[in-house]
């Protein structure tokens, strides 16, 4: 199953962090933590954004896509 990000669902509705932030009823710096994965959303506001965004929220990855690096012993 394909999952997408928070700011790649925004991106293509072309919405800005305003205008999205706005949809679902919180701060744009509340959504732009939510899309570098400083913070985590509730699931009353995962809810919301789903709804906003129009997909199922199984399908959301609320957390960046970060390739861990491993550190190398020598």
């Amino acid at each position: 199953m394909r999952d997408y990000s928070l700011k790649a669902l925004r991106i293509n509705l072309d919405l800005t962090l305003e205008e999205a932030s706005a949809l679902i009823g919180i701060s744009k710096y509340t959504l732009f933590n939510y899309e570098h994965g400083r913070t985590a959303p509730s699931i009353e506001i995962s809810k919301k954004i789903a709804e906003v965004y129009n997909v199922d929220i199984n399908k959301i990855r609320f957390s960046p896509n970060k390739k861990k690096k491993l550190a190398v012993k020598k």
